[in-house]
Parts: structure tokens; C-alpha cells; sequence
């Protein structure tokens, strides 16, 4: 695929910011965002138009029918539930089940939490969160984000190579040059500093890269092997 061609990087860009870009597509994308300041810069402006156009349209609540067909389905209580003839339903929009997706994906990710994390005290403020996936869906690291660090756990599915170390960047939006954030543990937990740069709003990827022993010897990732999204609690 022809990456040079600016109206296929607006295109991909659309669709990885509204979020259709699935998959291998995603994660492929995900890596370009490293390396092309144009694919970055094309990221950066499709979330700006649809930021300015989702907060100029009202927001309308569902109708009463789609909350009950909600309600029925979360209950699921034969004995009392009302039967509604299907051509009175009023069938919900796909952006309402595509919210309840997005809901799900973050719960999902805070379960993540409380299991990976079952001694953290609870006054500690988790302000983000991030999960390192491998090809097949598989955990590898949990970062935990407060105030002043980034809790990292390596989970159990992880087979870490022995020749080799891993480091987390971050990439900012309108920015060339990924941020080294250190490096991970290959098990167990690791409390890195977090660094004066790091604000959430200004993060467009975190990626991990393979790196000699010792980490990165220019300053720059060597091979990055993953990449995920900062997701703000």
C-alpha cells in the first residue's frame, strides 16, 4: 500500500480517529504514526474537525422505548418483563450500541486493573491507564498512571527475550521525536517517574520498542514491537 499518497493517509486517518480502523489495519497504523510526521499531522487535524463538529451538535437522550429495551436486557427477568410486539420496537442507533462498546472496552480494562493490582491502596488516584496486547489478544503490560508515576506490570503471558530489553515511548501530538519513559520489567512490577511531558491530552500513541541491553543507544526506538492508546479514566 502506497503510504506516500496524502489522500490515502487522510483517509486512514478518518477512520483511526473515528474509530473504525480495526485490527492489523489499527496497529499498522499505529506505527506509521511513529515515523510520519505527515500521518501524525493528518491524525492530529481529523480530531480537531471532529472535535469542533461532535461539541456543535446537541446531544438528544434516548427515547424511553430504547431505555426499556436496555433495561429488559440487562435484567433479563421472564416473570416480569413485558413483551413488545417487534413492529412497535423502536430499534436503537448504532452510535448508542457503539457507546456501550466503548463503556464495555474501558470496564473491561479497569477489571484489568483491580486484578492485576488486588494490593494498591485505594487512595492512590489512577488518572490513566494503558494495555500492552500481543498479535493474539494476550495481556502483556498494565501501566497504571497517577500523579507522579507509571506503576508498569509485566503480566505472566509475557516470554520476555534475555538478549534484548524493552522501553516505552511516548509520541506527542505535532511532534517528530518520540520520548523515552524507560524501560519495562520483564516480570513483576516497575514504578517509573513519570516525566514532565507527559500529559494526557497531548499523547497521541504509547509504543514499546526492542532495544539492546541498556535501552535505547541513539535515543531513538530500534524496532517497535507494540503500540496502544492512553485511555483517561
Amino acid at each position: 500500500m502506497n503510504y506516500d499518497n496524502q489522500k490515502l493517509i487522510d483517509m486512514l486517518a478518518a477512520e483511526y480517529v473515528l474509530g473504525t480502523l480495526k485490527g492489523p489495519a489499527r496497529k499498522r497504523f499505529q506505527r506509521l504514526m511513529l515515523t510520519s510526521n505527515r500521518v501524525r499531522e493528518a491524525t492530529w487535524m481529523w480530531e480537531q474537525h471532529l472535535n469542533n463538529l461532535a461539541s456543535s451538535i446537541k446531544s438528544e437522550p434516548p427515547s424511553d422505548a430504547v431505555w426499556q429495551i436496555i433495561s429488559q436486557r440487562i435484567d433479563a427477568k421472564p416473570s416480569i418483563e413485558k413483551v413488545v410486539p417487534e413492529s412497535n420496537v423502536i430499534k436503537p442507533k448504532a452510535s448508542i450500541w457503539q457507546a456501550w462498546s466503548l463503556i464495555a472496552t474501558a470496564a473491561s480494562i479497569v477489571l484489568a486493573l483491580i486484578i492485576w493490582q488486588p494490593q494498591a491502596p485505594l487512595q492512590q488516584q489512577t488518572q490513566q491507564i494503558a494495555l500492552f496486547k500481543d498479535a493474539s489478544e494476550q495481556p502483556l503490560w498494565f501501566i497504571d498512571i497517577d500523579e507522579q508515576n507509571l506503576s508498569i506490570k509485566a503480566s505472566d503471558k509475557l516470554i520476555a527475550r534475555t538478549d534484548k530489553d524493552y522501553e516505552l515511548w511516548m509520541i506527542l501530538k505535532g511532534q517528530d521525536t518520540p520520548i523515552s519513559l524507560g524501560l519495562l520489567p520483564k516480570s513483576g512490577v516497575k514504578s517509573l517517574l513519570k516525566d514532565s511531558r507527559f500529559n494526557a491530552q497531548d499523547i497521541a500513541l504509547l509504543a514499546i520498542s526492542l532495544e539492546p541491553i541498556g535501552g535505547s543507544p541513539n535515543g531513538l526506538p530500534t524496532e517497535v514491537v507494540f503500540t496502544t492508546e492512553l485511555i483517561l479514566l
